[in-house]
């Protein structure tokens, strides 16, 4: 995934992507490890704006993912549709590093994106926001009554006789609740 930069004329340019997984083989990867799990499409609207040598791109992304809830473990279906900016700016012939030579990074290079030969590189920088749209501690719903911690029976399904004696919290005198 790549834009020229000559095809933002007049500055500004609108554009919509519908991706593959086979476009984001590193998806796959966390799929297989057991993580999320991305279904397609995946679905990015871009809006690039050009000033300089700087391109600033303002977008939304679609997706649907496959998680575990932290809660129950069970699987459910998630849709993620976050907004996101990102800014490109070009990387300079003096700015190549040779060998294991350290550099110090100033506040402004951190948000940057850098490009090459005039073409933007989509595919690192979008495959990181699907990345982190995903939520860290998913929940199926919130109201999720997740595992018993005794005997592990989902109790959004079944409940169990399981006698759970409350936590020696100091604080709890404060809230009323005997020991």
């Amino acid at each position: 995934m790549q834009l020229d930069l000559k095809d933002i004329k007049g500055g500004e340019l609108e554009q919509g992507y519908s991706c593959s997984l086979s476009e984001f083989p590193e998806l796959g990867t966390f799929a297989a490890d057991g993580g999320v799990e991305f279904c397609e499409p995946l679905v990015f609207q871009l809006r690039f704006q050009r000033v300089g040598q700087l391109v600033t791109v303002d977008g939304t992304l679609n997706a649907t993912v496959m998680l575990k809830c932290g809660r129950c473990l069970e699987v459910f279906e998630l849709t993620l549709n976050e907004s996101f900016v990102l800014t490109f700016a070009p990387r300079l012939e003096n700015d190549e590093v040779e060998g294991e030579e350290e550099v110090e990074l100033a506040v402004d290079d951190l948000n940057l994106i850098f490009y090459r030969n005039e073409v933007l590189e989509l595919k690192d920088p979008l495959q990181e926001q699907l990345l982190m749209a995903v939520p860290i501690s998913p929940v199926c719903d919130v109201s999720c009554c997740g595992l018993c911690p005794l005997c592990g029976i989902n109790l959004n399904h079944d409940l169990c006789d399981c006698v759970r004696k409350p936590f020696n919290n100091k604080f709890n005198i404060l809230a009323g609740v005997d020991l």
